[in-house]
């Protein structure tokens, strides 16, 4: 017995407001379903809300996971799970996607801190990236693959590799990706998404919180620099 939640469980939030200061959306839609694509830059500049906000204006299932070093290859295939006088196998992130996938025609996976995962864990990626599109899983008896018409859009975030606890990318998996740097908003930009959070701030309130955010990003100035999140 093999289960997951319905694909209703991953509809993407709704309503969260966007800016594409880095017109992302239009490279989306040449991208999406044809290459893997992953979101390189600091926190807090809206990696993950761009791909959240797509899938929410195209109406595609979407399932995000927090990579980090503790996990294990029973998070993203699954595992089988002792429940009275069963033992189901309930599916990882990896493998709900694509159940999810072949049940409504589409799904995107959000692999969040990618190079969160340890190498031995990121192996597990090679297949579902590459032209095999699928999964073993032996302890299962099940390979999960796309049926022909179903379409799977696997993509991810990660900050840049001198933040502690990640990892450098595998060069197969890396091949097997695209990678783009994005980088925090320009002044004006910033200030824009700020007046957007804060209606009635005033110019010197906000004039204040940019020139910190500023500061705190130049090299060697602080230990924690502050994202356009944290501004907001």
């Amino acid at each position: 017995m093999i289960e997951h939640l319905p694909a209703s469980a991953y509809t993407a939030p709704s309503g969260v407001y966007y800016e594409d200061l880095f017109a992302l959306h239009p490279l989306f839609d040449k991208l999406a379903f044809n290459a893997n694509l992953i979101l390189v830059g600091p926190k807090g500049i809206g990696k993950s809300l761009s791909f959240a906000s797509w899938a929410d204006k195209n109406s595609v299932p979407l399932i995000t996971f927090d990579c980090s070093e503790d996990t294990r290859r029973s998070n993203l295939v699954g595992t089988f799970v002792l429940r009275g006088d069963q033992t189901p196998f309930v599916l990882g992130a990896l493998t709900t996607a694509f159940e999810v996938a072949n049940e409504v025609g589409s799904c995107i996976l959000d692999l969040e801190e990618i190079n969160a995962l340890t190498p031995q864990v990121q192996k597990l990626l090679n297949g579902p990236l590459d032209f095999r599109r699928s999964v073993e899983v032996p302890e299962a008896k099940h390979v999960f693959r796309l049926k022909p018409e179903a379409k799977l859009w696997i993509v991810g975030t990660m900050n840049m590799t001198v933040y502690g606890g990640v990892y450098q990318l595998n060069e197969d998996l890396k091949s097997r990706l695209r990678l783009l740097n994005v980088t925090y908003p320009t002044k004006d930009q910033e200030a824009a998404i700020l007046k957007q959070a804060a209606p009635g701030l005033d110019k010197r309130t906000l004039d204040s919180v940019l020139m910190l955010g500023t500061e705190t990003r130049q090299a060697g100035a602080v230990e924690y620099s502050l994202s356009t999140r944290d501004l907001v």
